[in-house]
């Protein structure tokens, strides 16, 4: 598809105002989130009145409102698992893996479910990232069955996936969220299931392009067929009016299309990514927040909106053939990030229980509307990961041991190099351990760490030798201060050698081929470590953490990051757990979470 000529024209003004802009968000920002994305999370976790629940919009006393896991119609149980499932990502913290699998399996009674189109929003968020994780069969084997029920509601006469039963005005309806939902059938093609499903999902989004894209690069929200196929009607269900573009439903257009060409490498959808998003762009506010409705009077940000879009346009820079584009996309995505991570949008400080604020869902039925959304958070998450799949975020210290653990892979075996930075955050740590054991060890007590560097009563640095601790000079740890050890591991001999080098100060040798814990668990890879609390939570941190083969150098090693400022670690070492300001009581009672907003009308039900 060829660009008209005040096509181009409107690109390249776009170009020269959007490729040029220096964008503040950093690696330190996403690491900023991400430990407030982390309290958050843990703080859901605590109120939430069971695993058959999971939350979907904030309310004004800072709970969330919840749906049932079992709901077949409603869209959003897969976006809690599966921010869960991104904090995993993070961290490898078996905490986080074992808490979204909690919230995950609930939602294996959606895999026959054939009366929706939103099964990829329910399964691939959560299931999805399951599978990408830990690659266990059973999560694949599960969404294999649920693209099999989204795969039954294909139309082939229109070639589309058929939208909505629940309402009685439609026939054969096409929304633009469903471009979201193609992806299982996509991924379940390329993942042992009929390669019919990758032509119904193609076929989709064809017509999607074909009929719910004006030529300008606006869309229509749905489109409404007769059963010939020919086009009943169009309009925009969520939005201001039939001819205006609803922020969100613009959003899943350019993060559909530009997935499809993700799986597909057709160049017809690259060409309505850019399309979509070019309009999107053109038409955004200073801010890069869009209202709810591009067209609308009435002005109301949709932070969603704008997490869907940076994720995408993070993922479109990646996969756009054209250099300028690339350049053009990306900065587009960190001007939204950063402004969704500044105080105007970000929930800290404030009584919300999610991430994002000023979220709008249903604003023509009145339902939700400057609030914080699961899935608002959700993608904001995807697109920090998207910025930087490994993000140097930092080990806290945690007094309960299943806590404090971090997944180091099966791979390190015979000799290998531990590096990492320690900094104490207060000054008696009380026995404070950094510890590392077998991958398949699971931590439950100290005696299961084979080595391990402590913070003794005494206020010096030991390292554990055999049957007790071990120090060749006496090194003190001062609060504040950060200091880089250096551990050479001999796996086979079950000996160790470690080093500390103190802020200002020379590396010192702190104990020479001590040995393994003597009554510790058998040993063959380092595959875990563990940063515990005698004291209290977070009384000390760990970052930079590292292993690597002798051999190896420190930049060629995956998970060696680039140090972050002190200053920003001075800022995350305020406690871990953010209060949400003063209004925000944390309580049991589970009446505080509703199963939705009262009062919402059935005729307006939303679709995404």
């Amino acid at each position: 598809m060829r660009l008209s000529m005040p096509g181009v024209k409107l690109w390249w003004m776009l170009a020269l105002l959007v490729a040029p802009v220096a964008n503040a968000f950093t690696d330190a920002d996403a690491v900023r989130v991400f430990t407030f994305a982390r309290a958050q999370l843990a703080d859901t976790i605590l109120e939430l009145p069971n695993v058959n629940r999971s939350p979907k919009a904030s309310l004004s006393n800072g709970t969330w409102t919840t749906v049932a896991n079992t709901d077949r119609i409603a869209w959003t149980q897969g976006f809690f698992p599966g921010s869960m499932w991104f904090m995993f990502q993070v961290a490898n913290e078996p905490y986080w893996r074992d808490r979204a699998d909690l919230w995950t399996r609930p939602l294996e009674v959606q895999k026959t479910n054939t009366e929706t189109h939103d099964l990829g929003f329910k399964m691939y968020n959560s299931y999805g990232n399951a599978w990408r994780l830990t690659g266990d069969p059973y999560y694949r084997d599960v969404l294999l069955t649920s693209a099999a029920s989204l795969a039954t509601r294909y139309n082939s006469t229109v070639g589309i996936i058929d939208c909505c039963d629940w309402n009685p005005n439609w026939n054969i309806p096409l929304v633009t969220d469903t471009m979201m939902d193609i992806e299982l059938l996509l991924w379940g093609a390329q993942n042992g299931g009929p390669a019919e499903w990758r032509t119904m999902a193609v076929n989709h989004a064809l017509r999607t392009l074909q009929d719910a894209v004006r030529t300008n690069g606006s869309s229509f929200h749905y489109v409404d067929y007769n059963n010939n196929g020919t086009i009943r009607s169009r309009g925009t269900f969520q939005g201001y009016s039939t001819t205006s573009t609803w922020a969100r439903g613009q959003a899943w257009l350019i993060y559909g299309f530009t997935m499809v060409y993700r799986y597909t490498q057709d160049a017809r959808f690259l060409t309505a990514a850019r399309r979509v998003t070019d309009y999107y762009l053109a038409n955004l506010p200073a801010d890069r927040v869009p209202n709810w409705d591009f067209n609308a009077p009435s002005q109301s940000k949709d932070s969603s909106a704008a997490a869907v879009v940076a994720s995408a346009l993070l993922e479109l820079s990646t996969l756009e053939t054209d250099a300028t584009r690339r350049t053009t996309y990306r900065n587009a995505a960190l001007a939204m990030l950063d402004s969704l991570a500044s105080p105007a949008y970000l929930a800290q400080g404030t009584n919300s229980p999610g991430l994002l604020l000023h979220g709008v869902g249903n604003y023509p039925a009145g339902q939700e509307i400057n609030v914080s959304l699961i899935y608002g958070d959700y993608y904001f998450l995807e697109a920090l990961l998207r910025f930087n799949p490994r993000p140097n975020y930092p080990w806290y210290s945690k007094l309960t041991l299943p806590r404090g653990q971090h997944l180091l892979g099966t791979n390190n075996t015979g000799v290998r190099i531990v590096e990492f930075d320690l900094t104490p955050l207060r000054d008696n740590l009380g026995g404070g351990v950094v510890g590392w054991t077998d991958s398949s060890t699971e931590v439950t007590a100290f005696n299961r760490l084979n080595m391990a560097v402590r913070m003794s009563e005494d206020g010096i640095f030991q390292v554990r030798n055999g049957a007790g601790y071990s120090w060749i000079r006496r090194v003190p740890y001062v609060r504040g201060q950060t200091y880089h050890f250096r551990m050479n591991v001999d796996l086979l001999a079950q000996r160790y050698t470690v080093w500390v080098t103190p802020p200002g100060a020379a590396e010192l040798l702190l104990v020479d081929r001590v040995a393994f814990r003597a009554d510790g668990p058998p040993i063959n890879d380092l595959g875990r470590a563990a940063v515990i609390s005698t004291v209290e939570d977070s009384d000390f941190r760990v970052n930079n953490h590292r292993v690597y083969a002798p051999t190896a150098t420190v930049a060629a090693t995956p998970d060696a990051p680039v140090p972050l400022p002190e200053t920003l670690w001075r800022e995350l070492d305020a406690p871990e757990r953010i209060s949400r300001g003063p209004s925000f009581r944390r309580s049991a009672d589970s009446s505080r979470l509703s199963g939705g907003p009262p009062g919402a009308r059935v005729g307006h039900r939303e679709c995404m």
